[in-house]
């Protein structure tokens, strides 16, 4: 896929997909490829593999390169494959990017470093960030967690580095929607951002982001494309129903549970989730029917 259609297809829903685990502790990739086969043909734009909902941090570079390579034997286009390949040094970074490329990845996804996070200023990012784009053959995506990283782009490096040629796109998860609009304001034309944070999504598409990558549309994927899909055709008491819904799973999972609290909806809606890898620890019982009930009550009265 050329970058120019990497660019024109990096919009609406796209699910950041879990990491199942065996008993062993190690990569299940059965379960992995019957997750993505599920997915194929409902409207999502792409997958993204080894992000944040994927548990990335706690993957071997080895392991996020199976996920690649997993998900690109089901991938077609025009379906785009994104592929999280941010560490905290700029050559490990460039080589774990480059090999992601070589085995079918679209794009990458950088998150910030931010071990050194007081030493993270505009320059080291920018310099960072530029070194990438120029040494891998793929477009570059940024990605912008703040809450987990302890460092917030600054609006000026965002508009500079959205200048580049190939970096296309911005994944701003901090849920800031001030923060979006300014952005939106910064960045040249035809540079896309998407957001990470669902409880924003209906307030961003109306801001004009392109589009969203949630972790809760693994589990409720008609909540989440029904709002994108409500919107792009003017349907905007529909969508505002839908964010409801999409706000109480974000205020009653994601956001009390995290990635645990994802694999946990999963497995009640009748995908693979299974338990995170330590030492993220898996939800009791008590959690556990905290979020069925969430579920219960979100998708109460949706044509299923």
């Amino acid at each position: 896929m050329t970058p120019k259609q990497v660019v024109s297809n990096l919009r609406g829903v796209i699910p950041p997909l879990v990491t199942p685990f065996d008993r062993r502790g190690g990569i299940d990739l059965g379960l992995f490829r019957e997750n993505l086969s599920r997915y194929r043909g409902i409207g999502f734009s792409g997958f993204l593999v080894a992000g944040t909902t994927g548990e990335a941090p706690l993957l071997s570079e080895r392991e996020r390169l199976r996920l690649v390579e997993a998900a690109r034997g089901l991938i077609r286009p025009p379906q785009i494959l994104l592929a999280g390949t941010g560490l905290e040094s700029t050559s490990q970074t460039i080589a774990l990017s480059q090999e992601a490329v070589a085995r079918g990845a679209d794009a990458v996804l950088l998150v910030t470093p931010s071990y050194y996070k007081a030493r993270m200023d505009s320059t080291a990012l920018s310099r960072h960030y530029r070194a990438v784009a120029d040494a891998v053959r793929a477009p570059v995506i940024m990605y912008s967690i703040p809450q987990f990283t302890g460092i917030r782009l600054s609006l000026d490096t965002i508009g500079k580095l959205s200048r580049h040629p190939n970096i296309i796109a911005l994944k701003e998860s901090s849920g800031d929607l001030a923060y979006v609009r300014a952005i939106l304001k910064r960045v040249r034309s035809g540079f896309r951002v998407v957001v990470g944070a669902p409880a924003i999504l209906l307030a961003a598409l109306r801001a004009g982001v392109a589009g969203a990558v949630l972790g809760l549309s693994g589990f409720v994927p008609e909540i989440c494309l029904g709002i994108y899909d409500a919107f792009q055709q003017g349907r905007m008491r529909a969508a505002q129903e839908l964010q409801q819904r999409l706000t109480l799973l974000a205020q009653r999972i994601s956001i009390p549970y995290g990635v645990a609290g994802v694999k946990a909806a999963l497995d009640l809606c009748g995908y693979a989730g299974g338990p995170p890898r330590p030492p993220l620890l898996p939800l009791d019982a008590a959690a556990r029917r905290a979020v069925a009930a969430a579920l219960q009550e979100a998708r109460s009265g949706l044509e299923l």
